[in-house]
């Protein structure tokens, strides 16, 4: 381990995961649309989760859903997404096999110094995949799939997350009442419609910004009403600003 910590910020992305790295201090109380995976790169942190006490720890599993705020102190934050509609999920719930009802305090020595080698190492982004793949113990053993109706949105809005497809509409495409999609797609993702919805717009948003380097183009573009209504659905999701993650990445790769 290095004597000083190197303090770098770099965001992964691919289809079904993200990988992120940077030096934190308070994230203020938000909740994510899957689960995540925050780990304290070279120290413990704090959580607060809902209306709880500050714990300590250097891992903990995040379902989707879960409100919560961190405290990395300056530390380095190793955070890991992995979206809920993907085979990538049931590898995770898997190798991680914690509540998704709740998030989980935990120590796993693997998980810590395959993020740290990765952190300081700082590979080309399909080593890191791999790294992730073998974390993940990905053998191709393991099918996603959910109720066929919910996919569909799912795909729907994956596609054109731009596109402010209403609830109705995605309801009377389905066959179902409103009241009843809107119940088995939360069962199905663990997370509200809307939530959802602006989950993958977020995403969306992110890859526009890498393309462009302009927030108002790519919040636009990602359907959002302006840069002030993207930033602060970024900051209710991941309770911080959004300037603060992009100012000065060091590595930014997308896909």
């Amino acid at each position: 381990m290095l004597s000083t910590y190197p303090s770098y910020t770099r965001l992964f992305i691919w289809q079904n995961r993200l990988l992120y790295f940077g030096l934190s201090q308070h994230l203020t109380a938000h909740a994510y649309a899957t689960s995540a995976l925050h780990v304290g790169i070279y120290q413990p942190f704090q959580i607060k989760i809902g209306d709880g006490l500050w714990q300590s720890c250097r891992c903990v599993f995040v379902p989707a859903g879960i409100k919560h705020e961190l405290n990395f102190g300056k530390g380095i934050h190793g955070k890991l997404f992995i979206e809920r509609d993907s085979a990538d999920f049931l590898y995770l719930k898997r190798r991680f096999p914690f509540s998704v009802q709740s998030a989980t305090l935990f120590q796993d020595d693997q998980l810590l110094k395959q993020l740290l080698w990765i952190y300081e190492e700082n590979p080309d982004k399909e080593l890191i995949e791999r790294c992730l793949d073998t974390l993940l113990n990905c053998d191709d053993s393991l099918n996603f799939t959910m109720d066929a109706r919910i996919q569909a949105a799912i795909d729907l809005i994956r596609d054109e997350p731009d596109c402010n497809f209403s609830q109705d509409y995605l309801a009377a495409i389905s066959n179902l009442s409103a009241s009843r999609f809107l119940h088995l797609f939360k069962e199905n993702t663990n997370v509200a419609y809307r939530r959802f919805r602006v989950w993958k717009r977020l995403f969306l948003a992110v890859e526009h910004l890498n393309q462009r380097d302009n927030m108002t183009v790519a919040a636009l573009e990602a359907g959002f009403s302006d840069a002030t209504h993207f930033s602060h659905s970024f900051r209710e999701t991941f309770g911080v600003n959004p300037r603060f993650v992009f100012r000065g990445i060091e590595r930014f790769e997308v896909k």
